[in-house]
Formats: structure tokens, C-alpha cells, sequence
């Protein structure tokens, strides 16, 4: 419930940010565009935190807003920068080459966040590092429905069906991003390969 309210939170505020960009020149527009992300990443990292937060006392809820917010704001910024500084009147990439590019996006970003997340957690999990692994696989699919979501509407959309659709697309988002995350989270306590076949090895 955390990554959903996050995710429908940041996208309504990035799809609203990217609507209202229309208009505005290239640079005014993309620095619009990642005040959005920016939204996003901040709701994402106060919900996140304080349930994490409550499961691991001790926890640094600011550090983890703070390492969400800075590179969810990069990672959006170079997702929205080819958008938003491109040739308008050029023509729509194939769906198969944006499914591709959003899933490596979403791969990549997932890492680099988990990274910056798995400082956070080094002191309170056995296996912090592996954050990294988790992040990248949930932010994936995670990031095709968030780039699907993003390029349906035009500039003929009005701005309320535009927040409403930012919204769902925040909700499915971070249902995914969620479901997946806290699925592969008991990772994070669990035996490391080689401790298993030692294990098996003595017994």
C-alpha cells in the first residue's frame, strides 16, 4: 500500500507536471517535468520509509527519502530530457521499442536506487546488498506500465482525464513495484548461496 499511494501520488503529480509542460519552453518543460519526478520520489520515500521504518527500528527515515528523492529525480530527469527537448512533430517510436527502453530504464534506475537504498539498510538486514538485485527486478515492469501510461494521452487530452489516468497508472505501478518487492524482501535475512551448500556439505 505504500509503493500504490506513493506511485498514484508521484504520477498524478508527473503526469500533471508533463501536461502543463506543453506550452513551456524545452528547458522550462523539462525542469516542470522533473519537479514532478521529484514529487514522486518524495512520496514514494516518505511511505516507503516510515513502513520500513517500523519494521526496522533504527532505520534512517530521512536517509532513505533522501537517496529515493535524489535518484528517482536523475532517473526521471533522463527518462523525461529525450521528451522533452526533442523535435515535437517527430514521429512516435514503435510500442515494442518503448516497452524495451522502459524495462531497461526501469532495470538500471532499480539498481542505482536500490544501491542508494541498500546503504540504508546495510545495518538492520544480513544481506542489504542484495536490494539492489529486488529493486531492478520490481522497478522493471514497474516502468513499462509507468511509460504506457504516459504515452496514451496528447495534447488534446483534457487536463482532468489526464490526472486520472496519471493516477491509475500510479496505482498498477506500484502495485507491481510493491507486490514484487516485499515477494523477494525475506531474501534480505535469508542464508547466502554459499552458507547453504557448506550446510549441505557438513550434513
Amino acid at each position: 500500500m505504500s509503493c500504490v499511494v506513493g506511485e498514484a501520488i508521484g504520477m498524478t503529480a508527473s503526469a500533471s507536471a508533463a501536461h502543463a509542460s506543453g506550452a513551456l519552453p524545452a528547458y522550462a518543460a523539462l525542469a516542470l517535468v522533473v519537479v514532478g519526478g521529484l514529487i514522486e520520489g518524495t512520496a514514494l520515500g516518505v511511505l516507503q520509509g516510515a513502513w520500513l521504518a517500523r519494521r526496522f527500528p533504527g532505520l534512517s527515515h530521512l536517509g532513505w527519502i533522501v537517496a529515493t528523492v535524489l535518484i528517482a529525480g536523475l532517473g526521471w530527469a533522463l527518462a523525461s530530457a529525450p521528451a522533452a527537448l526533442g523535435d515535437p512533430d517527430g514521429g512516435e517510436p514503435d510500442p515494442v521499442v518503448i516497452v524495451v527502453m522502459a524495462a531497461g530504464l526501469g532495470l538500471a534506475m532499480g539498481a542505482l536506487l536500490g544501491a542508494g537504498q541498500a546503504l540504508v539498510l546495510r545495518h538492520h538486514v544480513r544481506h542489504p546488498w542484495r536490494w539492489i538485485g529486488i529493486s531492478a527486478v520490481a522497478w522493471a515492469p514497474a516502468m513499462v506500465v509507468i511509460f504506457a501510461g504516459a504515452t496514451v494521452p496528447d495534447a488534446s487530452w483534457p487536463t482532468a482525464a489526464v490526472i486520472v489516468l496519471g493516477a491509475l497508472t500510479g496505482v498498477v505501478a506500484g502495485a507491481i513495484l510493491g507486490l514484487i518487492s516485499i515477494a523477494l524482501m525475506r531474501t534480505l535475512a535469508g542464508r547466502s548461496a554459499d552458507v547453504r551448500q557448506k550446510l549441505a556439505k557438513r550434513f
